[in-house]
């Protein structure tokens, strides 16, 4: 298990963060293959990515983008991928039909909801946490709970955040109100600031 937290005063400051590790995998890997979970609290981390692309290009000419949860995804044209390397997926099986048969995930960025399951269809959401890295994105008051129930994850069971608790690499990025569930000690530890 690897499941560390990373804690920012602001939602502001927790998009900036998630922005600059998704860009970080694309440019010190041009072959990554990537699911983001398309839901409106990631939209703001999105945007900074997209803005630090345009800013800062980094090569996309292999780079496998897959959208998750929902038939959205416009901003994402800027990026000006062809239609092979960006899908929009609702399940694990749209997922293997998409990759190719050596083709792993590298990245998956979810969002951390009351209604967590991965894939939102309710289907297994196995090769979508097989990905060699997850990072869980959580903010506000209404996450909290659910935080919560992460980190007192039973690492023996077979729940969806077990599953993310037991994953080799996870990084947990939360607002301060996503946090605010957990106890102040923990809170404190895993605090960043921005310098």
């Amino acid at each position: 298990m690897a499941l560390n937290f990373k804690i920012y005063e602001t939602k502001h400051d927790a998009d900036l963060f998630l922005a600059d590790q998704i860009r970080k995998q694309l440019s010190l890997n041009a072959d990554s293959t990537l699911v983001l979970d398309l839901n409106e609290k990631l939209d703001d981390a999105y945007d900074f990515l997209i803005g630090e692309i345009n800013n800062h290009p980094v090569s996309l000419s292999n780079v496998k983008l897959f959208l998750a949860n929902s038939e959205g995804g416009a901003k994402f044209n800027q990026l000006d991928l062809p239609d092979q390397q960006i899908r929009n997926v609702k399940s694990d099986e749209d997922l293997d039909r998409h990759l190719d048969k050596k083709e792993k995930l590298n990245v998956a960025v979810l969002n951390l909801d009351h209604d967590f399951k991965g894939f939102k269809s309710g289907e297994s959401s196995d090769l979508l946490f097989g990905a060699k890295e997850l990072f869980i994105y959580a903010s506000g008051v209404d996450a909290s709970e659910t935080v919560r129930k992460l980190y007192d994850a039973d690492m023996s069971r077979d729940s969806v955040l077990s599953k993310v608790k037991n994953h080799r690499m996870v990084t947990v990025i939360l607002d301060e109100d996503a946090a605010s569930k957990l106890d102040k000690d923990i809170r404190e530890f895993y605090t960043y600031k921005f310098a």
